[in-house]
């Protein structure tokens, strides 16, 4: 399947080896109802598992399966079914849907949630400043108390060794905290 919003994604090349990667984190599509729909389809057999065939069907190319997706609420476009009932979204310019993400604005949207202080309460507030307080006693303290599943900025999640990658090598464990 040809999907248009992976042409859009932002690549991440890595220093140490040259590789480069998609950066999926960040959406490239964006509807709103207000823009209409062009109609209901009712999945046939011969198009069960095959979003990519609806997406042909009303737009001319098979590139348009994450606007299907995303409009539907469907989170893998092998799911269909026969019977399911989809909302073809009114794709007239499809330019105003697509963008590419800016890479700069990424991270902070992401932390700013937790590291907003005006959205806390007091009792909150003050149990941050705790958390600062005691990161900065520590040797592998934080500046930014953040949830453990949200990286520190300038953190990397993998490492590249001897031609291998390994995960969650920048994770704290009981042996090395």
């Amino acid at each position: 399947m040809d999907i248009k919003s992976l042409t859009l994604k932002n690549t991440i090349v890595d220093e140490n080896t040259g590789e480069s990667y998609y950066d999926l984190s960040a959406p490239s599509f964006a509807y709103k109802s207000e823009y209409g729909i062009k109609g209901l389809h009712y999945v046939s057999v011969d198009q069960a598992g095959r979003m990519d065939l609806v997406s042909e069907q009303y737009f001319g190319t098979g590139e348009y399966v994450d606007a299907l997706c995303i409009v539907n609420n469907i989170f893998n476009p092998f799911s269909l079914n026969e019977g399911d009932i989809l909302v073809i979204p009114d794709l007239k310019n499809p330019n105003l849907f697509y963008s590419r993400p800016k890479t700069e604005s990424r991270p902070n949207s992401v932390q700013a949630q937790y590291t907003d202080v005006t959205r806390q309460s007091e009792k909150d507030q003050s149990r941050i400043q705790r958390l600062i307080q005691k990161a900065k006693t520590k040797k592998n303290g934080v500046k930014t108390p953040l949830p453990p599943n949200v990286m520190q900025p300038g953190t990397s999640a993998k490492t590249f060794e001897n031609g291998r990658i390994s995960l969650g090598t920048n994770l704290n464990t009981r042996n090395n905290q």
